[in-house]
């Protein structure tokens, strides 16, 4: 059921920005296949077929600090972006 709730969430985001890959991590992680099944199931019935032709959801594998490994991989990956050290470049 919870894994439900949470497809229903992650169902609209999924829609509106197309990732190709959700990890689900923390304690959610680490409830088990089930929980995941239920995710998969409800996010890909109710999303845009097109938003999960490619769409992976997989459990995090990083262990508790996940989330905080995701997060400073997102900065990292803004950060040293092409565009925006071009950007930074042209400004030199």
């Amino acid at each position: 059921m919870a894994g439900r709730t949470i497809g229903e969430v992650l169902a609209t985001c999924v829609s509106l920005l197309n990732p190709e890959l959700v990890v689900i991590g923390g304690s959610l992680a680490q409830a088990g296949e089930s929980l995941i099944a239920g995710v998969r199931e409800v996010v890909y019935g109710r999303s845009l077929p097109l938003a999960t032709a490619r769409l992976q959801i997989v459990p995090a594998t990083t262990g508790p600090q996940d989330g905080v490994i995701g997060a400073a991989t997102m900065v990292i990956q803004h950060a040293l972006a092409v565009s925006r050290i071009d950007e930074t470049l042209a400004g030199a």
